[in-house]
């Protein structure tokens, strides 16, 4: 298991859950660009959102569009929410799961 915690922009809204699908799907360059932005991106949260079990984190994305994003229109870099993934656990996961992307990353 590889833990992540996904937050809004406000703290109103935090959720723990797994990402180890995400590390499962994810192709090569996605993972090296995660690590690389310090295990930090709301693209993990967008991509497992729709899943079964996900239900809460796509209660927290939903609530972040809905309730933040109008306020994020005077500064488009602004990000509603964040989602942060256990570096250590993931890269332990990689390197038994997918070596050729662990290998990869610095």
């Amino acid at each position: 298991m590889i833990h992540a915690t996904c937050h809004t922009a406000d703290n109103v809204r935090c959720i723990e859950f797994d990402a180890t699908p995400w590390f499962s799907e994810a192709d090569a360059p996605s993972i090296i660009d995660l690590a690389q932005r310090g295990w930090t991106s709301a693209a993990i949260a967008e991509s497992l959102e729709h899943q079964r079990g996900y239900e809460g984190l796509h209660d927290l994305v939903e609530y972040a569009v809905k309730r933040l994003q109008s306020e994020s229109l005077e500064d488009p870099t602004w990000e509603t929410f964040e989602c942060v993934v256990d570096g250590p656990e993931a890269i332990a996961w990689l390197r038994q799961n997918r070596p050729n992307v662990a290998a990869r990353i610095p």
